[in-house]
């Protein structure tokens, strides 16, 4: 491996590093990101850091202010309701084209079988152990919501999708701290959306999708 491709990697790693202890909490709302202090944390160079904390900034997981530098982005009930409203409509939009695109259907459907028994299983060992297996499930949820889209043939929807839904997600993670995992219901309400995506149910679909969507407006800030 040359230097390029070792810097590529190593900031790539960086990159996703802190972006996972962001949505998780691991580092909190509106805590300063010190270069000195980050760079003793993730064994990275001060400049790798700069660009990767400027690509989070680009996302919406962390402001920088002149004079003041980087810290997480606050959390907010008004910023959860715009996540809410604009996953909505874009997870809808991408599950009726994904539904609609008839030449990789049967595949789609594989792909959601597959990416449901994953969270199903992250679901199971959640309502075990949440502390210890949010993470697990945090990527699996992720996941398959990422997977309803994924057959849309937007390249754009896919991409503007993935990042608020992970925006979406560290609100998830967070109101963990302050109540338990939302149990059975929430593993109903996945199983009947994919028996609605299996069975091409486009309308109900989308229904069971958004009530789904909006019970995250009851998450505790």
């Amino acid at each position: 491996m040359n230097n390029a491709e070792e810097k590529k990697l190593v900031g790539k790693t960086a990159y996703e590093t802190i972006r996972h202890d962001i949505i998780t909490g691991t580092l909190p709302p509106n805590e300063r990101l010190k270069l000195n202090a980050l760079q003793q944390r993730y064994g990275v160079s001060i400049n790798t850091l700069r660009e990767t904390l400027m690509r989070l900034v680009s996302e919406g997981f962390v402001l920088f202010e002149d004079q003041k530098g980087f810290r997480v982005n606050s959390v907010s009930v008004s910023d959860l309701e715009e996540l809410i409203e604009l996953r909505s409509t874009l997870e809808i939009l991408g599950l009726q084209k994904s539904m609609r695109n008839r030449k990789s259907l049967i595949e789609w459907k594989s792909q959601l079988i597959s990416a449901h028994y994953r969270l199903s299983c992250a679901q199971s060992l959640m309502l075990e152990d949440e502390q210890t297996y949010a993470p697990d499930w945090e990527k699996a949820d992720r996941e398959f919501h990422m997977t309803i889209v994924s057959n849309c043939g937007s390249r754009q929807l896919i991409r503007y999708h993935s990042t608020i839904l992970e925006l979406f997600m560290r609100y998830q993670v967070l109101a963990l701290k302050k109540r338990p995992f939302r149990g059975q219901g929430v593993v109903d309400e996945h199983k009947e959306l994919l028996d609605l995506l299996l069975n091409d149910k486009e309308e109900e679909a989308a229904a069971c999708l958004l009530h789904h969507i909006s019970q995250g407006s009851a998450l505790p800030i």
